[in-house]
């Protein structure tokens, strides 16, 4: 495809903000260190996993305790539609050029830095956003503790740092949020409503042996960014 006869030019707004925030790349070595190790699972998508687990068991009472896995089970369902809307959006929107890709537009790399990473990627909208803003409004609904933290995280340790490294403008992040954010706050109700109505939770805890591993499994794969999942999906569609 002819991406630069359909591709999408960034506002005026977008490339001063970008600006003001791509100024600190480069600036300071903790920065530096905080924003390398963000593209890491570790500290980009484990937090919300550790949240999930601790909540799974936090309730005293069994009756709290098993409404609490229908509205985190929901959670977890919800987040396979957000990536997968987020990706279909970013296949088929006009291509958006990402920052440190864009003619034109100047970007601070920091250290060790490559222009080549995420070549070709289509930055509108930010799936990183999505996702992990939708996580947040859906622990939010479950918690508004650990909901306010979750969130707190996946604006300031998810989603400024990729404006800040340049792998995203501002409207990429925005459009990311509204989509996660909006799809989890009419999903999980609905999900939660689905998990009682199907009796998931009676179901798993019968069978833990079973249903451990395999949240285990969705767990390990949405902290991954179903990594795995969508090589399958581009394995059987190539």
């Amino acid at each position: 495809m002819d991406t630069k006869a359909t591709s999408f030019s960034p506002g005026h707004y977008d490339e001063l903000i970008l600006g003001w925030f791509n100024q600190w790349n480069g600036r300071y070595d903790a920065l530096d260190a905080f924003l390398k190790y963000s593209e890491g699972v570790y500290v980009k998508a484990l937090p919300f996993m550790l949240v999930v687990w601790a909540l799974w068991f936090l309730p005293s009472s069994q009756e709290e305790r098993t409404a609490t896995r229908e509205r985190l089970i929901a959670v977890l369902l919800t987040t396979f539609p957000i990536i997968a809307i987020t990706r279909a959006l970013a296949n088929f929107l006009p291509y958006s050029a990402r920052p440190i890709h864009s003619e034109g537009v100047f970007v601070t790399l920091r250290a060790g830095q490559s222009r080549m990473e995420l070549d070709g990627w289509n930055s509108m909208p930010s799936d990183h956003a999505s996702l992990f803003i939708g996580l947040a409004v859906g622990i939010l609904l479950v918690d508004r503790r650990f909901g306010v933290l979750a969130l707190f995280w996946a604006v300031f340790a998810v989603s400024l740092p990729r404006i800040v490294s340049g792998f995203h403008w501002p409207s990429d992040i925005l459009a990311g949020a509204l989509i996660g954010g909006g799809l989890a706050l009419v999903l999980v109700p609905l999900l939660t409503r689905f998990a009682r109505w199907a009796r998931i939770v009676p179901f798993f805890q019968a069978r833990e042996a079973l249903c451990y591993p395999l949240l285990f499994l969705a767990t390990f794969e949405i902290a991954q960014m179903f990594h795995a999942t969508r090589a399958v999906v581009r394995l059987i569609t190539e």
